[in-house]
């Protein structure tokens, strides 16, 4: 198994990381986060350092009413309307 490691860089202003950066809670108030032009501004995502490629999988414990889990590209979009 390898631990992902969330980079800080690309992390929305509307998500509070906690837990030696390892748990994300989506909390609807922007957050004092410096400008970065990997910061996503549109939407509530993060991306992790590492790429993974291959055949893998993905273990995640999450509460609440629910969650959003996704795999994509480095390559996408971080600046909206």
């Amino acid at each position: 198994s390898h631990q992902l490691t969330l980079d800080l860089n690309t992390l929305n202003k509307l998500l509070c990381l906690s837990e030696r950066n390892s748990m994300i809670t989506n909390i609807y108030t922007d957050q004092p986060y410096p400008d970065h032009p990997d910061r996503f501004d549109c939407m509530s995502q993060v991306l992790c350092r590492e790429s993974v490629c291959g055949r893998c999988y993905l273990e995640i414990e999450w509460s609440g009413i629910g969650a959003r889990i996704s795999v994509s590209y480095k390559s996408i979009s971080r600046k909206g309307s």
